[in-house]
């Protein structure tokens, strides 16, 4: 059963470890209670391991997120036999769809899978599959299992069907601009619990950790932002004007796991990042796993699996997946326990890596400079973000964007001062939010 969603909400802020002290001395501060939602630094609180009653982790370093952004290709392995059905699985599933116009956020739903409960079918094994992946290194009683698990869902990008309607691109259309154009997009946003903001209007509240794992080869780039959401006292969203330094892209490879910490600006805005194909770069070749022409139908969609880690707190608006649409989905999936006859022709649809270690960093990938450009940038988006519109601006060359794009599957982008800037406008009216 879903927990109730908590009624208060405290910012850890600043306290000294005397003071932490003195508050565990007075009797008549009970502090906070296990039912509380407490916050530190955007992230739902975590707990202090071997205590006796239940104790926030207010100070120190935290063990998660380990890195800003993190990724690697080969990380799962996809059993060939069931690659295709898990890719229409992705698809029974996906329901994120287009903006309606107004609306600030997408209608999409998500999915939540505590982890104290057992996989139903395989896409909620792979789910939790990632989330014990990023969490075995934590110390027992470090969050609370019915309300941490895995928030995830689908996307399944279709350029023969979608198209980007965002996006302004500065100076008149190019040959070659019509094959870009058709890419999908998926607008920059924040992973957050939306349904609390809604409520509250200036708590987002964010996963630990997101991810992205990549079940085909095509499609625009993942790009993330060295740039975290704003304070809850920051009700002119003004920290998403500072400075962004670095960005990071990934390019979607099948197996391919990439994670990021949490709080930070996300999305693929193909129209400046677009894919690898066109621009001289095939995608990897896997077609010994794949028939060529079940390859070259399927790599037309980029199927993605997103994971977010949260620990100590269930999304509000995210549920456990029907019964009904997981009766639907087509992937074998046996759990240990579940598998009493010992059926050896039983094969695993997905496995993980055991040389790829999430407590090491990445593998360096290829790194950029990109600067603004005053003759001609690239082009603007408006967004709604922080229950604000926002304008991004995209200020070095579009072909310069295109280069740094095409350097390889993982990019590190060096942002000089201006080169990729938001811009906070107007409060977004009851209408523009969907309500």
């Amino acid at each position: 059963q879903k927990p109730q969603p908590a009624v208060a909400a405290a910012e850890a802020a600043g306290k000294t470890q005397d003071q932490d002290e003195a508050e565990d001395d007075n009797d008549d501060d009970p502090g906070p209670s296990e039912h509380d939602l407490v916050i530190r630094d955007g992230f739902p609180a975590l707990r202090i391991p071997g205590s006796k009653a239940y104790k926030p982790m207010l100070q120190g370093d935290e063990p998660l997120p380990r890195y800003p952004f993190w990724t690697s290709p080969n990380a799962i392995h996809f059993h060939p036999d069931h690659l295709e059905t898990l890719r229409q699985d992705c698809e029974t599933v996906f329901t994120a769809r287009d903006k309606p116009d107004g609306a600030a956020y997408s209608a999409g739903q998500t999915f939540f899978l505590p982890c104290n409960r057992t996989p139903r079918c395989a896409l909620e094994a792979l789910a939790m599959m990632i989330f014990r992946k990023h969490t075995e290194h934590l110390e027992p009683g470090t969050f609370d299992p019915a309300t941490s698990g895995a928030n995830w869902w689908t996307l399944v990008m279709d350029e023969n069907k979608n198209k980007p309607t965002n996006a302004t691109a500065h100076g008149e259309d190019k040959p070659g601009d019509e094959e870009e154009d058709d890419e999908d997009e998926v607008g920059l946003h924040f992973d957050a619990d939306y349904e609390l903001e809604e409520q509250t209007t200036n708590i987002l509240l964010h996963p630990r950790v997101g991810t992205v794992t990549y079940l085909s080869d095509y499609g625009a780039p993942t790009v993330v932002f060295n740039l975290k959401s704003p304070a809850m006292d920051d009700l002119e969203r003004k920290a998403l004007e500072k400075n962004i330094d670095k960005a990071w892209l990934s390019h979607p490879e099948l197996g391919k796991h990439t994670a990021f910490d949490g709080r930070l600006l996300h999305g693929a805005p193909a129209l400046y990042f677009p894919s690898r194909v066109g621009h001289n770069n095939k995608p990897k070749d896997t077609s010994g796993t794949e028939p060529d022409a079940k390859r070259q139908k399927l790599d037309q969609k980029r199927y993605t699996l997103l994971v977010n880690i949260w620990l100590n707190h269930w999304v509000m608006d995210a549920a456990l997946l029907d019964d009904e649409v997981c009766s639907r989905l087509k992937t074998p999936w046996e759990t240990e326990s579940g598998n009493l006859k010992g059926d050896d022709s039983y094969v695993p649809p997905f496995s993980w890596n055991k040389d790829v270690d999430l407590t090491k960093p990445s593998l360096a990938g290829k790194t950029v400079k990109l600067a603004p450009s005053k003759i001609n940038p690239a082009g603007e988006d408006e967004i709604a973000l922080c229950n604000h519109n926002v304008t991004v601006k995209y200020n070095p060359l579009m072909e310069e964007c295109h280069s740094a794009s095409s350097l390889g599957p993982s990019v590190e982008l060096e942002l000089e001062e201006g080169a990729i800037s938001l811009h906070v406008g107007e409060v977004l009216q009851a209408d523009e939010d969907g309500e």
